[in-house]
């Protein structure tokens, strides 16, 4: 028997990947005001807010984890007095969203459409 795997899921696990790319768009954010907002150039604030569009939305969900967490990166470098457990957890929603994927209610999901991937038996 073979199983059925989505690259979209949809769903409850659907839903849980929206609230993922959400949170992962908030700590983003959160970081970045509270470390680097007053610093911060109009031309960064843009980038920041395009990135954190891009996440809610999911579109190119692949490119938008690794560009924020190169973000958080510098943040993390940057701040003088930032909490390296926040930057954890906030790196860990990132990466566990760029290794899961956008799922079924995202731009991605709408651009690429749903595909079945039915695994081989063969060995």
């Amino acid at each position: 028997m073979q199983r059925l795997f989505s690259m979209f899921p949809a769903g409850a696990p659907g839903i849980g990947l929206l609230i993922l790319r959400l949170c992962a768009a908030a700590t983003l954010v959160r970081n970045a005001v509270l470390i680097a907002a007053p610093a911060l150039p109009w031309w960064g604030s843009v980038a920041l807010l395009v990135l954190v569009v891009g996440l809610c939305i999911g579109v190119f969900t692949p490119a938008a984890c690794i560009a924020s967490i190169l973000a958080q990166i510098v943040l993390l470098i940057w701040a003088a007095h930032g909490d390296p457990f926040e930057f954890v957890f906030s790196l860990s929603v990132t990466w566990a969203l760029l290794f899961l994927g956008p799922g079924a209610f995202s731009l991605d999901g709408r651009m690429f459409g749903r595909r079945r991937i039915h695994p081989s038996n063969s060995r």
